[in-house]
């Protein structure tokens, strides 16, 4: 241990930058191995590709300090001992898990490897990936694993919006390929902060990952499903469900919303379930993980639903907004969107559909641009909440820019408005009793914002 490490993190990703810039923070040298020469260029000039809360400065202080590059020259992997894999994994249509590009490590490492190296595995892998890729690449350095390559899996768990601040304060899980990978890895993810949490084997680590969002999609799921029994029988799931949990220790039921996405709550059940192959069958009935998910992502065929049997039978020359294209609250990230999808859907129905969202960085989808401000309501027939930023909540205080309709419907996919008036609207939405006209009280103020 008493060499130097010199870190290579390949991936300057959600993931990976954020990692990087911590390492660098902490003192240590890291290179950015990515592809993208306009990331690796934004990057060398101390510019963040992305928004993250607090890595902006730490960024620039990595770069000028000398401690943070980056490159697309894969070559430099051999001047550094400790490499930590950012690199995504997918999933099919179906549900399997793609991950060709974690298997092209072996490809882009082995010529590059030498005795004393340390991998370390960050993203979402099926279990039992770790040992493969781990198996392969010693076969293709020549390595004996445990003894002269080092290699283990410590799934990241940070949330977007708040990478830097968990990087530095969560456990590191930490399972090894052997005892020695898993004490060496145990020693460099110390050096992050927060506790580290060493477990027997590789394939444990894996499944912890694995269990964090399966385990909170099931939660979700089952909100979801609660709604939509709620609706049927005319109940306010958002009311029966607080009452559930008030001072009762053993609920902690989440409020239902009109869609669960983002790349890891999407993906994370369906590589759970694969580690269950052949098990669902044999019983004959699925996953409870699995189940949330479907019934989570039925919200949207139901939002439509409603929409279009409460709403607008007659769709033509209806402009629809949809209030939030990320895939959660206040961050910039749409992959995986549920506010994208439910847009599209639409757009496929004859709507007219424009985007909101003040938070995202991307400027169009479907070949309309994203708006920035509530002046896009002017002319609009129904307004669909799919994301509760805090803007959008702080707003709802006071929306006098919902005078600019021209319809006057409302789709509340996650309760924001459910605590104020709205006169004169109908106001529908996921978890909300049957669509319900509220009465012309008076009219909103005649202040609005362009």
């Amino acid at each position: 241990m008493g060499m130097k490490d010199v870190f290579c993190v390949i991936g300057a990703g959600r993931i990976g930058l954020p990692i990087s810039v911590t390492l660098a923070a902490a003192g240590e040298e890291v290179i950015v191995l990515e592809k993208d020469e306009n990331k690796c260029k934004m990057i060398n000039d101390s510019i963040s590709p992305f928004y993250e809360e607090g890595m902006q400065d730490s960024l620039e202080d990595a770069v000028k300090e000398g401690l943070l590059r980056s490159t697309s020259d894969t070559s430099i992997i051999s001047s550094c001992n400790v490499i930590i894999s950012a690199i995504g994994t997918g999933v099919s249509e179906d549900g399997t898990p793609e991950i060709d590009g974690i298997m092209s490590l072996v490809d882009l490492l082995s010529p590059h490897l030498k005795i004393g190296d340390t991998l370390i595995l960050k993203t979402t892998l099926p279990i039992g990936t770790t040992r493969k890729i781990a198996t392969e690449l010693s076969s293709a350095s020549k390595l004996e694993l445990d003894e002269e390559l080092m290699v283990a899996f410590c799934p990241e768990r940070i949330v977007e919006g708040k990478a830097m601040l968990e990087l530095s304060s969560l456990p590191k899980i930490v399972g090894g390929i052997g005892p020695k990978s898993r004490d060496r890895v145990g020693f460099i993810m110390s050096k992050f902060g927060g506790e580290i949490v060493l477990v027997s084997n590789s394939r444990t680590a894996e499944m912890c990952k694995l269990l964090d969002n399966a385990y909170r999609m099931t939660r979700f799921g089952f909100s979801a499903d609660v709604a939509s029994v709620a609706w049927r029988n005319n109940i306010d799931a958002f009311e029966a469900i607080e009452a559930a949990n008030h001072d009762y220790g053993r609920n902690n039921i989440p409020l239902p919303s009109i869609g669960v996405s983002g790349y890891c709550l999407t993906k994370d059940p369906y590589y759970l379930d694969h580690g269950g192959s052949g098990l669902w069958s044999a019983r004959e009935f699925p996953s409870a993980w699995i189940n949330a998910r479907h019934a989570a992502d039925w919200q949207i065929d139901e939002a439509i639903q409603r929409i279009n049997e409460e709403s607008f039978e007659d769709m033509e020359d209806k402009r629809v907004v949809i209030a939030g294209v990320t895939y959660k609250e206040d961050v910039d990230d749409i992959r995986m969107s549920h506010g994208v999808e439910l847009g599209e859907r639409l757009i496929a129905q004859g709507f007219e559909v424009m985007w909101w969202d003040p938070v995202t960085s991307i400027t169009e989808i479907s070949g309309q641009d994203v708006r920035r401000s509530a002046g896009c309501l002017r002319g609009a027939d129904l307004l669909v909440l799919t994301v509760p930023h805090e803007n959008f909540t702080e707003w709802a205080k006071n929306p006098k820019e919902l005078e600019l309709m021209r319809g006057k419907t409302i789709f509340d996919g996650w309760g924001i408005f459910r605590h104020y008036d709205l006169p004169g609207f109908t106001y529908l939405g996921t978890g909300i009793r049957r669509s319900k006209r509220i009465e012309f009280t008076g009219s909103i103020s005649k202040e609005v914002l362009e």
